[in-house]
């Protein structure tokens, strides 16, 4: 079972064969080159429609600056609600957890 598990999480590190755009499969490596390549050249000269829609506002002048005096408080605060919430969830029985 181990075994089974390690060997579906392995990445694939290669093909033998892909099909190309006419529909032949082809098995050489130049030839599979080639037509990735020009698969990645036609997804990406192609134009996508859209409605031209944003629904994000623009933010105009400098990007805010993000201070270490704003950040330490806040990450004090977390630590101290992590330790809170630990506390409560070690003193009790795990059925009365809501």
């Amino acid at each position: 079972m181990a075994q089974h598990m390690v060997k579906e999480r392995q990445d694939i590190t290669g093909l033998n064969c892909i099909k190309g755009a006419s529909g032949k499969v082809i098995v050489d490596d130049k030839g599979i080159k080639e037509s990735w390549k020009e698969y990645m050249e036609k997804l990406m000269n192609e134009e996508n429609e859209w409605d031209h829609k944003i629904l994000a506002g623009v933010k105009e002048g400098p990007a805010d600056c993000i201070r270490i005096s704003e950040v330490t408080p806040a990450l004090k605060r977390l630590k101290s609600i992590k330790h809170a919430v630990t506390a409560w969830v070690t003193q009790r029985p795990i059925a009365s957890i809501p």
